[in-house]
């Protein structure tokens, strides 16, 4: 169970990191388009939100996520891509 909430988290993450990329090629070349704005700045906050869930649950997707301590924890555990289930 745990397994597949954490899988789909990641295909939420990963879609929502390509509906970003996508908006940012529309706004190269149409900067003042309010609602693409307004789209983005949506899709971004809802991207975070599922970054900082999965960080929470599963440990850092990427160093940019490694929380502030004594020890490098981005050494910890298993590397995102080594995990199978993801």
């Amino acid at each position: 169970m745990k397994d597949t909430a954490r899988r789909d988290l990641m295909k939420e993450i990963t879609a929502l990191s390509f509906v970003l990329d996508e908006t940012a090629l529309y706004l190269d070349s149409h900067p003042d388009d309010p609602a693409a704005l307004a789209y983005y700045a949506d899709m971004r906050a809802k991207y975070e939100d599922a970054r900082a869930k999965y960080e929470g649950e599963y440990g850092a997707l990427t160093h940019a996520g490694v929380r502030g301590g004594d020890r490098w924890s981005w050494v910890d555990g298993t590397w995102p891509w080594e995990r199978e289930d993801d």
